[in-house]
Parts: C-alpha cells; sequence; structure tokens
C-alpha cells in the first residue's frame, strides 16, 4: 500500500505540472520567449504539427519570428489533463488544447484543436517538459469579412 507521503508527493508533483503546462501557455500567449524556454529541459524534442520537430533552441527562433516580431494574438488553452506520475523524476501528461490566433493585419484567424501528449522531468529547477507532441484534431481557417467572422477552410485532421 501507498504511505500517505507518497501520495501527498503524488499530487504536489501534479500540481506543479499543471502550473508548469500553464507557465508554459500563458508565456506563449503573452509572447515571452525566455519564460517558455524555462518551461523546457535543454534537451527537449518537440514535435508541433502542423508546425514541424524542434529543439528548444529551434522552438524559440520559430517563435520569435512569427510570434513576437508580429502582430499576431493567441490564446492557448490546455484542458483536461490527464497526467501519470512514473516514479520520482518522470512523468507523462495528456492535454486537450484549444487554440485561436487572430492576425489583425491580414484580419485572418485559425481556431485549432488538438492534444498534447507531454513527458515531464524532475530537474534540479522543479519540473520541466522533457518532450512534447501536438497532433491537431480541427483546423479551421477564416477570415474577418465586414465585422463578422467567415470560415474559409474547416478540416479535420
Amino acid at each position: 500500500m501507498t504511505t500517505l507521503e507518497n501520495r501527498i508527493a503524488r499530487l504536489e508533483a501534479e500540481s506543479e505540472i499543471r502550473r508548469l503546462k500553464a507557465r508554459y501557455l500563458n508565456a506563449c500567449d503573452t509572447k515571452d520567449p525566455m519564460a517558455i524556454r524555462a518551461c523546457f529541459t535543454v534537451d527537449a524534442v518537440l514535435d508541433y504539427a502542423p508546425m514541424g520537430q524542434f529543439s528548444v533552441n529551434q522552438l524559440i527562433e520559430v517563435f520569435t519570428e512569427l510570434a513576437v516580431k508580429t502582430p499576431i494574438a493567441d490564446s492557448h488553452q490546455a484542458h483536461n489533463a490527464e497526467i501519470i506520475i512514473q516514479d520520482d523524476g518522470r512523468a507523462r501528461g495528456r492535454w486537450s488544447l484549444g487554440f485561436v490566433t487572430l492576425d489583425p493585419v491580414s484580419k485572418t484567424f485559425r481556431l485549432m484543436h488538438g492534444m498534447y501528449e507531454d513527458e515531464y522531468a524532475l530537474t534540479p529547477q522543479g519540473w520541466r517538459i522533457a518532450a512534447s507532441r501536438h497532433t491537431p484534431r480541427l483546423i479551421a481557417d477564416g477570415a474577418l469579412v465586414e465585422d463578422t467572422l467567415k470560415i474559409t477552410d474547416l478540416k479535420a485532421v
């Protein structure tokens, strides 16, 4: 039987991982590359379809070009977390992601739903994302037309 201390430690780890994911998504929305970098292990492997596969440094470069240097506004929301603590230093998580991005210059937007599958590692700085994979389930691209939304392309993936 699991001791009370072990059960509390697992709950604390789950809570820390939830806060980590929130920090990452909030850093994306506020366009903060350094805060994004701090969410990952140095050797993290990222597979963010439909964008591609990245190291953390590559992700920061792409993010800076596509988000920080542009007027786009993003909203990332992760829900329905399924977190499994594997041992004292490893965990896995599955999240449902809702994503919206708006380009005020071109007046276009993207609505996306997908699933994150993450691996976490406990580091001296706390829990960090060691691997992350995003699989899109629905992508809807559209445009703002005369103050209304018009979906121009919708695909279930």
